[in-house]
């Protein structure tokens, strides 16, 4: 089913409730900024904007991957989530596929369970959490 503003919503909701590595940075990053392009390979990724002249503490010390979180869903495949930052430290993406993304992301799938959180090497240090707490069930 085509990606759409609502999709990107509930999983911004979703993703704002988990274990995150700076969590609390990330959920005022998702309430400064706003969803600024929706993928239309099949998948519901979607580009994320924070405004310019927003002081928010940073994510990552530059661009690129911030964490990968697998979640456990009513499909045979995991939802494979990928999120990134700019070039300031700031949410900028999320790329949201199930399993290989060969299809298109049915509008019927549910993640049901955190399978795992993994922060990437840039993230901010002090705002990081340890694997085991993360990665609780």
């Amino acid at each position: 089913m085509p990606n759409s503003e609502d999709h990107a919503n509930r999983w911004l909701q979703l993703l704002a409730s988990q274990r995150l590595p700076g969590a609390e940075t990330f959920r005022t990053h998702v309430a400064a900024g706003r969803i600024s392009s929706l993928c239309t390979c099949g998948c519901h990724g979607f580009g994320f904007s924070v405004p310019a002249d927003a002081r928010l503490d940073r994510l990552t010390t530059g661009s690129g991957l911030y964490c990968e979180i697998a979640f456990a869903s009513n499909a045979e495949e995991e939802i494979n989530v990928l999120l990134f930052a700019d070039e300031r430290g700031y949410f900028c993406e999320a790329k949201i596929t199930l399993g290989s993304n060969v299809e298109p992301m049915p509008d019927t799938i549910i993640a049901t369970a955190t399978d795992g959180i993994w922060p990437s090497h840039s993230v901010v240090p002090g705002t990081d959490i340890s694997l085991e707490s993360a990665n609780e069930k």
